[in-house]
């Protein structure tokens, strides 16, 4: 089977030949489908199978997933102080003192 196009064997298709008279149709008969049950069908099917692959991902991630004791964090502590008007012990606007940068004895330096 041929399937490439050769335009010398190429028939003349014209929806309106010249000569003939214009093609008159509604609305409903240009359209290429029409909505109705074979629509409504696909769209129904379309959302159980979405809803039979939403319930297996979610059986599959509650059967792979860690017992609850493993994810419980411990309850977290007081985070006030324990003394709310005693100075602190360092300045926080003053920065820490810089320090020499370590030498390396491998660089050859």
């Amino acid at each position: 089977m041929n399937t490439r196009f050769d335009p010398e064997q190429a028939e003349t298709r014209h929806p309106n030949p010249i000569g003939s008279p214009p093609v008159v149709e509604t609305a409903t008969e240009a359209r290429q489908g029409s909505w109705g049950a074979p629509v409504l069908k696909m769209l129904i099917a379309g959302l159980i199978l979405a809803m039979v692959a939403w319930a297996g991902a979610e059986w599959y991630g509650q059967s792979t997933a860690p017992p609850p004791e493993q994810t419980a964090t411990p309850p977290a502590g007081s985070t006030t102080p324990a003394n709310p008007n005693a100075p602190p012990t360092a300045n926080p606007a003053t920065p820490p003192a810089a320090t020499p940068p370590a030498t390396n004895s491998q660089s050859g330096n």
